[in-house]
């Protein structure tokens, strides 16, 4: 869980839309690992982890094509280390972490001066968006 919070860090301090790019494209990988270890842990979680996961490789695509994401981008160190544990904390801080980044890019999607960097950051959002949905408590 340690790698989910240092990563959530990372994107609140991301700066500028390369940076929020770039921690989006890292978030985003993991999510897709974090999602694919623990997708058989919990039958009852199968669903929500395969749909979380095919959602993050859509976000992380979507940034693909944003002009402003360096194009050097690497994965964030230590990805795609597999995050398990009991599989409910697990949703629960995936959940959360796909909420910031929502919100971030959201948010960069406001200020993006270039129209291909806002709608990357559109529809990267609605994937994080997806994401959290699917992975939230109660769902």
């Amino acid at each position: 869980m340690n790698q989910i919070e240092r990563i959530q860090q990372h994107l609140i301090d991301a700066d500028g839309m390369s940076g929020v790019l770039l921690a989006g494209w890292q978030v985003f990988e993991l999510v897709r690992a974090v999602t694919g270890a623990n997708a058989d842990q919990a039958s009852d979680m199968y669903p929500a982890f395969t749909f979380a996961r095919g959602a993050a490789v859509s976000g992380r695509n979507a940034i693909a094509f944003a002009p402003s994401l360096p194009a050097d981008h690497e994965p964030w160190p230590g990805i795609p280390a597999p995050v398990t544990g009991d599989v409910y904390e697990v949703a629960d801080a995936v959940a959360e972490l796909a909420s910031v980044l929502c919100g971030r890019l959201r948010e960069a999607a406001g200020l993006a001066a270039d129209p291909g960097d806002r709608v990357a950051c559109e529809n990267a959002a609605g994937a994080a968006e997806r994401i959290s949905r699917l992975l939230a408590k109660g769902e």
